[in-house]
């Protein structure tokens, strides 16, 4: 078992890094093959905290600052937000339905509507989304990715930016976790090994990143999108 998600650890981080999303949650839906649900969140979160990190300063001179800071100042309240829900909701149908619709949006739009292409400071918002769903649905990424395919980005802001934010948002799980009393140390290997081929995995995805054509990027972006969208709605009707 600890081998499978080791190696799907190492090749999710590599999608992250080239695409800036879809690496999470695949890795998510692996991890659903060898353990349950309540495990799974706080060791994904973790791992993923290690490969967004790296990720993050490997392309740190790209990374738009202020997004950054707007979103780390609601993703607190978010955080603190989740702790009465993680408790209190039973479904997640509603949550998956809201960032399979965002998606939808980003992906179908007609070209007269427009594109989620909110100011820096409106990123306060996401950021308290994103406490909020982070404990419920482990992978937010998906919630996040119609925001940050923006044209006025280059491929590199892109994937440094929503990797920066994503810290954060892996980042606070761990204080809900310990509270509600999840065992950390009972997984130490499984987590360490995880974490650690992230790292290489990491890197070897960006220098894939740096050798493709920002045109090329935006369609294997929208390409991960749609992905993201089947795997939600495949979650969606079995949850109903």
């Amino acid at each position: 078992m600890i081998s499978c998600l080791t190696f799907s650890a190492f090749l999710t981080s590599i999608i992250s890094a080239v695409v800036g999303m879809a690496g999470g949650i695949v890795l998510l839906s692996i991890m659903t093959f060898f353990l349950p649900l309540n495990i799974i969140i706080p060791i994904h979160g973790l791992v993923q905290l290690v490969s967004n990190t790296t990720r993050t300063w490997l392309l740190r001179i790209h990374v738009i600052k202020p997004v950054f800071l707007y979103f780390l100042i609601g993703l607190p309240f978010g955080g603190l937000t989740s702790v009465y829900f993680i408790k209190q909701v039973d479904s997640k149908v509603v949550p998956l339905s809201l960032i399979a619709g965002l998606i939808i949006y980003t992906l179908f739009k007609p070209k007269k509507l427009p594109a989620l292409k909110i100011p820096f400071w409106a990123f306060v918002f996401i950021g308290f989304f994103v406490g909020v769903l982070g404990p419920l649905i482990g992978a937010t990424g998906p919630f996040m990715a119609p925001f940050f395919l923006r044209s006025d980005w280059e491929k590199e802001n892109i994937v440094a930016t929503k990797a920066s934010v994503q810290i954060m948002g892996h980042l606070i799980k761990i204080p809900v976790f310990l509270y509600i009393g999840f065992p950390y140390l009972d997984y130490t290997l499984t987590i360490f090994l995880m974490a650690a081929v992230s790292l290489i995995g990491t890197k070897v995805g960006i220098m894939i990143l740096g050798k493709i054509e920002d045109k090329i990027f935006r369609w294997i972006y929208k390409i991960a999108l749609f992905a993201a969208l089947i795997r939600l709605v495949d979650k969606i009707l079995s949850l109903l």
